[in-house]
Formats: C-alpha cells, sequence, structure tokens
C-alpha cells in the first residue's frame, strides 16, 4: 500500500510529465523546417534503389537550388594530404590539417578564410575547441593551441607525441592519446592536466598504443580501439576502463558513435561492419564489407552513415532497423574521390545536409540530403550567432561547465540530487551544533618605553596587587569554615 508521501511524490511526477509533454507538443509548431530524403518514385523498389545509389553528385547539384548548389566543391591541395577535417558544433566553420603541416581555417559557407599557415611540421589531428576561434594541432612533438589567425597561444608539453584528439564541449575537457598508450585530459579553461592514464593494452608489435579514439556525445566518455579487436571506454575519474568489450576479431580500423549515445558503428581489419546497441553493447546487426574494412566512420545527426574505402566515400541508411532480414548493406549514396585519392578522414556538418572527406589531394564537400538536423537549439548551437551572441554563449558555457568527476557510465547521474553529499553536509551541522567554540586568546603586543609603557605597566601592577591580595582572602576563608 502506497503511503500519503509516495503518492504524493507520484502525483507531482505525473504533473511534470505531463507539462513537459505540453510544452513539447507546442514547441514542435515553431519547427517549420522538415528533413527529406532521395526517395524512389516507381513502384519497383530494386530498380529504384540502384538508381537512387547510382545518383552522382552533379546530378543533386543540379536539382536542388542555388544555395544549396554552393555547399558543394572540392578543394585540390596535392601537397600537404592526407588531411584531418573537423567542423564547429554549430557547423558554420571548417578546420583542414594536412599530414605534412598544412593548417587551414575558414566559413566554409561564405569560403571566408581565418587563417592558413604550414607548422613544418608532422601534423597527426586537429580539433575545434569550445569557440571557433580556438583550435588544437597534435603535432609530431606536442600539441599546440592556435586562434583563428594563426597564432600560436599555448603550447601543451604534456601532451607530447600525440596521435587523436577528442574535445569535450561541456567539460572543457581536451583529451588525447600518444605513441606510448597514455591517454591524457587537459583542463583548457584552467590549463591543467586532470588525469593521465596508460591503457597497458599492447598493439600486434608487443607495445601499448591505441589505433583509433572517439567520444560518446551522450556520457563524454572516450572510446579506444587496440589490437584484437578489443575496445575499450574511459572516464578520467578510474585508471581502469569502465567496459572493455570484444568487438572484433582482429584490429579495430575505426569507431564512431551516434549523438544519443544509443548506437555504435565498428570496423575491423576482417572486413566487417558491425553495429552496436550501447544501451545493452549488443551486436545488432553484422555486415560483409569489400575490401580491409572501412578505414573511417561517421554519424550524420539523423543516423546516417557514412564510410570510407580507400578513394570510395559509402552513405548508408536504416542499419540498425532490427526489422530487416537483409544481411546486404543498405548504401544510399556512394561517391568516388578524384584521382584516386584514399579518404582519410570524414565528418557530417551538424544541422546541414553535407558530408565533409578529406583524402590524399585535398577536401570534397558532398550533398547528402536527410542528414543533418532541420531544426536548431539556438541557445544550445546557433549557426548564425554575432560576435556578441558567442562571447555571451562562452561565459554562459563556462559557468553551466561540467567538473570531470561527473562524468560517468549512467549520464542520469547529472540530473539528480546528490543524496549522501546531502545527507553528510546535515551529518557535519547536527554534529557541529553542540560545539562550543573556545575563546580567543588575545596577546598584546609589547609597547615601547615612555609614558604610555609606564602607564600600562603601573596599571599591570595595580590588577596583579588586587588578584593577589583577593587569593589570599579567599585562601584565609577556607582555612576558617574548616576549623
Amino acid at each position: 500500500m502506497a503511503t500519503r508521501r509516495t503518492r504524493k511524490w507520484l502525483n507531482v511526477k505525473e504533473r511534470k510529465s505531463k507539462f513537459a509533454v505540453r510544452q513539447t507538443t507546442r514547441s514542435e509548431i515553431l519547427h517549420v523546417e522538415e528533413e527529406g530524403y532521395i526517395a524512389p518514385d516507381a513502384d519497383d523498389n530494386e530498380e529504384e534503389e540502384e538508381r537512387v545509389v547510382d545518383l552522382t553528385q552533379a546530378d543533386i547539384k543540379s536539382s536542388v537550388d542555388l544555395f544549396s548548389a554552393q555547399k558543394r566543391f572540392d578543394l585540390e591541395l596535392p601537397l600537404y594530404g592526407s588531411y584531418h577535417i573537423d567542423y564547429t558544433r554549430n557547423g558554420r566553420h571548417l578546420l583542414l590539417g594536412g599530414r605534412k603541416g598544412h593548417i587551414a581555417a575558414f566559413d566554409w559557407q561564405t569560403k571566408k578564410l581565418h587563417c592558413e599557415m604550414n607548422v613544418m611540421e608532422q601534423v597527426n589531428d586537429v580539433k575545434w575547441l569550445h569557440i571557433e576561434t580556438m583550435y588544437a594541432v597534435a603535432q609530431r612533438q606536442w600539441t599546440y593551441i592556435y586562434d583563428n589567425q594563426g597564432v600560436e597561444v599555448h603550447c601543451l608539453k604534456v601532451l607530447d607525441r600525440s596521435l587523436h584528439l577528442e574535445f569535450l564541449p561541456y567539460h572543457f575537457l581536451l583529451a588525447a592519446t600518444n605513441e606510448a598508450g597514455y591517454l591524457s585530459y587537459i583542463d583548457v579553461s584552467i590549463g591543467k592536466k586532470v588525469a593521465s592514464y596508460n591503457t597497458r593494452i599492447a598493439n600486434g608489435n608487443g607495445k601499448c598504443g591505441t589505433s583509433i579514439m572517439c567520444q560518446n556525445p551522450s556520457n563524454a566518455l572516450i572510446g579506444l580501439g587496440h589490437a584484437g579487436g578489443v575496445l575499450t571506454f574511459w572516464s578520467p575519474n578510474q585508471r581502469e576502463p569502465l567496459v572493455k568489450m570484444l568487438a572484433h576479431k582482429s584490429t579495430i580500423r575505426s569507431v564512431t558513435i551516434d549523438q544519443t549515445g544509443t548506437y555504435m558503428a565498428t570496423s575491423g581489419v576482417d572486413a566487417k561492419l558491425k553495429i552496436w546497441d550501447l544501451r545493452n553493447y549488443q551486436c545488432l546487426k553484422e555486415y560483409r564489407t569489400s575490401s580491409n574494412g572501412a578505414s573511417t566512420l561517421a554519424f550524420s545527426q539523423k543516423k546516417l552513415l557514412a564510410a570510407s574505402y580507400r578513394d570510395v566515400v559509402e552513405i548508408y541508411k536504416d542499419l540498425y532497423d532490427e526489422e530487416s532480414t537483409s544481411n546486404e548493406l543498405p548504401r544510399y549514396l556512394l561517391h568516388r574521390c578524384p584521382n584516386g585519392s584514399s579518404a582519410s578522414s570524414v565528418a557530417f556538418c551538424p544541422y546541414e545536409d553535407v558530408l565533409g572527406v578529406g583524402h590524399d589531394r585535398g577536401f570534397i564537400s558532398l550533398l547528402v540530403p536527410g542528414a543533418g538536423e532541420p531544426n536548431f537549439d539556438a541557445l544550445e548551437a546557433n549557426p548564425y550567432q554575432t560576435k556578441k551572441q558567442r562571447k555571451q554563449a562562452e561565459v554562459k558555457q563556462l559557468l553551466d561547465k561540467i567538473q570531470p568527476d561527473m562524468i560517468t557510465l549512467d549520464n542520469s547521474v547529472l540530473g539528480e540530487v546528490d543524496r549522501k553529499a546531502f545527507v553528510r553536509k546535515q551529518e557535519e551541522k547536527r554534529n557541529n551544533f553542540n560545539f562550543v567554540k573556545p575563546k580567543e586568546l588575545i596577546v598584546q603586543a609589547d609597547k615601547k618605553k615612555g609614558k604610555i609603557g609606564k602607564r600600562l605597566a603601573r596599571k599591570t601592577q595595580i590588577r596583579d596587587a588586587k588578584l593577589k591580595e583577593y587569593l589570599q582572602q579567599q585562601k584565609l576563608k577556607r582555612k576558617k569554615t574548616k576549623n
């Protein structure tokens, strides 16, 4: 039988749930934009499906409006490849990092260049930080932070020989893995190292190291792929992985996780592509791929999956459909890089139907209808924000910063009350309630010799004499009472 307190709690919870549903329904009226896909028109689904896959970028570009057609372009940079790419959270700015030291940051929609330079050193990875005016570059020896003018802001010598970078925007943490197999966290808001752990998982050559790195956007865990098909998830709070699983029977080539943290895609040297459910860490689908498996993977906001196989980039749709019994990959679109260049990095642009591909000879921007979220939250990521709004958003992000010790496997902890800490504080208050604070001992400073010093000495002598006389009288009284 439910108590009165339980019934009251259930009523409050039900009332809040109804209010949330009502507010969500009201806000959906403002979402006037709708996503769309390339769909067949005829009744023959197989024939039309093949026709959709065979569509080229030229066909799609000729069928869209002029503003969308400008988002399809190529950058030929044959001297400094292969290129790593990264988009900002609002999808407005693009960062390119060539293997041979070429760095470029620009507004890819207006084609306005922020900075371009050559660091004259090998570049392993590039990553935007919390705003578009700062980005990190993993170079051969150390990791550097530059501003959007190309000026070096900081040299992170604690991140040496870094191979992969990941930035956690809600925690202001820059995570990096190096050649020795260490996973390190740097708080970029204060410039201090938070944690550094050795993964202690050997590669095929007998040394510790990681082959790939990704992050779970829902709970900020860092996923690392190792030789032998081992996949681990790490938190800066523990020296051991929170999750350790055998994803493939061979070395993992690429891993990606969707925005909700529900689905994960992995590819291995065994030429298999697997779709996982991270709620129970079970494999939902397993597909056979060509060559040695996909070298890079990326999920879009609408759960389209992009995979690169040497010079071919394929986009899949409805990979995690449990009702489908087919073992063939549901190809949606396909594109081949120019001049046989191998794709080294793929990334979907947030809030845009665009896929960025970095390859050996430059960069390609592809049109992928239905990839991006059509409605954005301006308080979360605003593609049209002004300079003043950007500064205000940065201050708000710093105020809403989540501490690293709150990175756990269960992300629902952030919305709950820390009952243990509350009970501990209440006990401390209860224990300190009966505590009597001791009187403070007042020590007078020595005075210099003079009139003031003599006056104080005279007062002290008189006080001591009266005290001595009073003690003698009390002593005599006690003797009389005894007699």
